[in-house]
């Protein structure tokens, strides 16, 4: 809430503020009161349903100019907005257009109608090989139409949006969306929801209902009459509510809030939880600082350890997404939430003003304003934009895999019938529609093109033009055909349903659909938390209220308030399609610009599917706060509890191991530890542009050790190089993966046996500083038990260790690289500042030391790696040493080849024997 301070402002200055009157009509601007927005609603419409039944020849696509940049075309546009969003106005339109972009005083903006198929709610069908785009269901589906406020920007048509704006800005700004009538049997693709002040319980009902009917994957894990010593719940339907002990195998819900500054027993949060308990039919609560006893250490511990149990076993999870313990949840009871911007305008019937009556009569000339709302010639002018590869939306299908052969075999038919790829592309869309071989159709074809009388360069043509004929396609569209269009994507049969009617006649109603609720949790104080981190994570179903809205996500489907959006499942009938927007709560997914789509659940077994969600856990556990540094690994044990399996994947002090054995029958302990602790990274920008020494600045937590993130404060990564607030423009699998590949190699039959005879760790003992326990890191041992005691110092052995000669980095001579040490490339990470200078001097002088702890092959890739740790003394003897950075260089293919053994490539590293061993605190 803003401050109760009083402002005073002299009279003068406070008339000279005010804007002066307008002639508004029924309570719009001029320029607004020249739209008819249900006119645009239905044009657009027009061209999205015409464009499924082959009446047009628009396509999704990505275009750019000889000057502009590249953008996602085309849509139809509505009109331009021009500065009129920088105004200081009373006009009801404009001031709900405002609210649809969160930066109204930055540019000028325009408005366009997109259909919702299109949006980044549904992922964009990929290609394959051949061009061919994958199955939606949108032929057998009503979709709707929303508008959008979208910036104009120099280069790119009125009737495109800027790349990567769908994904990146529309989520943060909402959709504009008409209120219509809606009747049982019209099953739109989305629909509106008009959001009031409370909560609506019946529609959490109802996805709690859904979820339970059809989500096996979703209900609590927890086994019949199974116990958790110290469980407690409140009784949500006693007056007052009360704490009772509990058996921890009958139902009950969690909660999971921001504790925030002391707010008693029961602040305003835990009894609006009691409520909305209590309003979807439970009796029981459990909330962590009212059902642990916070005065018994020992009980509380043995809790927060058993955290993946009691979040698993809870029917549903409420999540408490708006500010802390004191806020309450937004629409339960007298807690208010941020009203949804709505506008409701009289609909023009008839042009009523000279301008509109010239557009109507251009409209009726130039079907173009009624396809596009822009004229023919303005279309004419951006077709010759060409097309731009967009890996991202239109790239191709990560189930293609790329075969030479192909392309050569096309090359041979191109030279053999002289045709050009462009035809050679027609006629194998054609084979196909006839499940006929390509070499086959082309003899086809020129018993064809010789009974037609004409060559067989001019039958391609010929066939695109008879089939948009037969299409019903538009001449003037006939005449400018270049590719073959797809067939319809709905049948001629099919009955074609016009947009419903306007909820009250004579009247348009735009809501906004609000900021996508993922955004709004991730940008929330609960997503800041470490505590909450796994909380979210390990619920099954999460119940979230935001300021604005209630979402709903399970591990088979996300919904929220203001959309309704069909449920389109996937063929299984156990979670939605696998081309639907996932969740949130999956480890750190939705990174810009590539979003991530379907409900699929990893497998159990695969240890590298397993390590890949265990990575993005740590990653996004480590980017939160804790407000004690000693919860580091308290707050993460119920994550690490689900990786605590003696023979596969463990959580060894944050650094995952492989416990059992590699595919070959080996012990993996001491390879995969060497790993991690060498793989592990801060997120930090580069030290200059094009430099690979990324330098970040993070604090020491002393309880813990140096070699593991949860010694350290900052963001953690293992899989990825990527700089600090970059944007990846390339997707997945161009990271650095070699610790997901590397697990994955290992428990491969079929990888194993090729990198097993090219692989060296350093041999480790991690040991209590007391001298009470210790674990030699070799060999298979029993993991569960070792290193708990987090009161205790645990020190980390190397024996007979390597170390680096120098630190004389050197330019390269080859462009675009950045150093060679000692004739190979290089990458460092630090955890503190420290220059290259500083970086040489130190090893000089004693002061810095850089430990070879591993180095293989890289799996998938010919190259290889070897990775080092960058030591800094802690003690004036120079016995304890303490991790301050990783260094990782390149053994090229061409080095490999020449090495007969392990030995062999160790002994062409640049490494020394130290002569003594080192312990790493």
């Amino acid at each position: 809430m803003s401050s109760s301070r009083r402002i005073l402002v002299p009279r003068g200055r406070l008339s000279q503020a005010r804007p002066p009157p307008e002639d508004l009509k029924d309570g719009l601007c001029n320029d607004c009161s020249q739209l008819n927005l249900e006119l645009s609603f239905k044009r657009a419409f027009d061209l999205y349903e015409g464009a499924r039944r082959g009446r047009n020849s628009r396509t999704l696509d990505v275009y750019r100019s000889n000057t502009g940049p590249p953008y996602l075309g085309y849509f139809h546009y509505v009109t331009s907005l021009g500065d009129r969003l920088l105004r200081v106005t009373q006009c009801t339109l404009c001031g709900f257009l405002k609210q649809m972009t969160t930066k109204p005083s930055q540019g000028t903006y325009k408005l366009l109608a997109i259909c919702t198929s299109e949006s980044y709610l549904f992922e964009t069908p990929k290609h394959d090989q051949r061009h061919r785009k994958e199955k939606r269901p949108w032929g057998g589906i009503e979709h709707n139409v929303f508008m959008a406020v979208v910036p104009e920007v120099p280069g790119i048509p009125k009737i495109g949006v800027p790349l990567r704006w769908l994904e990146s800005e529309l989520p943060k700004n909402g959709s504009i969306y008409r209120l219509a009538q809606m009747n049982a049997s019209d099953f739109r693709l989305a629909r509106p929801r008009a959001i009031g002040s409370q909560a609506d319980f019946g529609l959490m009902n109802d996805w709690l209902g859904d979820c339970r009917e059809a989500h096996d994957c979703c209900a609590p894990k927890k086994p019949v009459g199974a116990l958790l010593r110290g469980f407690r719940a409140i009784n949500c339907m006693s007056n007052p509510p009360r704490v009772e002990e509990r058996s921890w195998s009958q139902p009950y819900v969690a909660l999971s809030y921001v504790w925030g500054p002391p707010a008693g027993d029961w602040p305003k949060t835990i009894l609006d939880a009691v409520a909305v308990t209590r309003q979807l039919g439970e009796k029981y609560l459990w909330v962590d600082r009212l059902c642990i006893n916070q005065s018994d250490l020992e009980e509380k511990q043995f809790l927060i350890s058993k955290m993946d149990a009691i979040y698993e076993g809870a029917e549903f999870t409420i999540v408490a997404a708006a500010g802390d313990a004191r806020t309450g949840l937004p629409g339960v009871m007298n807690t208010p939430r941020r009203p949804q911007p709505q506008v409701d305008m009289k609909t023009p019937t008839l042009p009523t003003s000279e301008a509109q009556a010239r557009q109507h009569l251009a409209s009726a000339a130039d079907p173009y304003m009624d396809l596009f709302g822009v004229t023919h010639a303005e279309y004419a002018e951006i077709r010759n934009d060409g097309g731009w590869l967009d890996l991202h939306r239109m790239g191709l299908t990560n189930k293609v895999v790329l075969d030479p052969a192909e392309f050569l075999r096309d090359q041979a038919i191109e030279d053999k019938y002289g045709i050009s790829h462009k035809h050679l592309k027609i006629f194998q869309d054609f084979a196909g529609d006839y499940q006929t071989p390509i070499e086959k159709w082309m003899e086809q074809m020129v018993a064809m093109a010789q009974k037609m009388g004409i060559p067989l360069t001019e039958l391609a043509p010929r066939m695109l033009k008879d089939i948009a004929t037969s299409m019903g396609m538009p001449q003037h569209m006939i005449d400018s055909i270049k590719r073959r269009p797809s067939p319809p994507m709905t049948l001629s049969s099919r009955p074609e349903l016009p947009l419903p009617e306007q909820l009250v006649v004579g009247r348009t109603t735009l809501v906004s659909t609000l900021e996508d609720p993922r955004v709004t949790i991730r940008n929330s104080e609960w997503a800041t938390r470490g505590w909450t981190y796994q909380e979210g994570i390990l619920s099954n179903r999460r119940l979230v209220f935001t300021e604005q809205q209630v979402y709903w996500e399970c591990s088979g489907m996300a919904m929220n308030e203001s959309l309704d959006l069909l449920d389109l499942y996937d063929p299984c009938g156990t979670h939605l399609a696998d081309y639907m927007l996932s969740g949130i709560f999956d480890g750190d997914l939705h990174r810009v610009p590539e979003l991530q789509y379907g409900y699929r659940p990893s497998s159990t077994t695969e240890v590298s599917e397993q390590l890949v969600k265990l990575d993005s856990h740590i990653r996004a556990f480590t980017s939160r706060k804790l407000s004690y540094e000693s919860d580091s690994l308290n707050a993460f044990l119920g994550v690490a509890t689900r990786y605590s399996n003696d023979n596969g994947l463990f959580l060894l002090l944050g650094m995952p191991v492989l416990a059992g054995l590699f595919a070959n029958g080996k012990p993996g302990l001491q390879d995969t530890f060497a790993l991690s602790v060498s793989a592990w990274t801060h997120t930090a920008q580069p030290e200059a542009k094009g430099s690979e020494l990324y330098v970040a600045d993070c604090s020491r937590r002393k309880q813990f050790p140096s070699w593991t993130w949860a010694g350290w404060t900052g963001r953690a990564d293992f899989s990825t190089t990527t700089a600090i607030g970059e944007e990846q423009d390339q997707p997945s699998g161009f990271e650095d993966a070699m610790h997901v590949e590397f697990f994955k190699a290992m428990t491969s039959t079929s990888w194993v046996n090729g990198i097993a005879y090219r692989l060296w760790s350093a041999e480790m003992l991690l040991n209590a500083s007391d001298g009470s326990e210790g674990l030699l890191l070799a060999g298979q041992s029993l993991l569960a038990g070792i290193a708990t005691d987090q009161a205790k110092t645990w020190l980390l052995t190397v024996r007979d260790p390597l170390v680096l000669r120098h630190m004389w980095i050197m330019h390269s001579t080859i462009e675009e690289e950045w150093r060679r040490l000692m004739g190979k490339t290089v990458q460092i990470h630090l955890s503190v500042p420290i220059t290259e200078e500083q970086l040489k001097i130190g090893h000089k002088n004693g002061e810095l030391m850089t430990l070879l702890v591993f180095a293989s092959i890289v799996p998938f890739v010919f190259n290889g790696m070897a990775r080092y740790l960058i030591l800094r003394r802690a003690d004036n003897a120079g016995t304890r040493w303490e991790r301050v950075g990783r260094l990782e260089m390149e053994i090229e293919e061409h080095e490999l080849n020449k090495y007969k053994s392990t030995a062999e490539m160790i002994n062409a590293l640049p490494v020394r024997k130290l002569g003594r061993d080192i312990v790493i605190i």
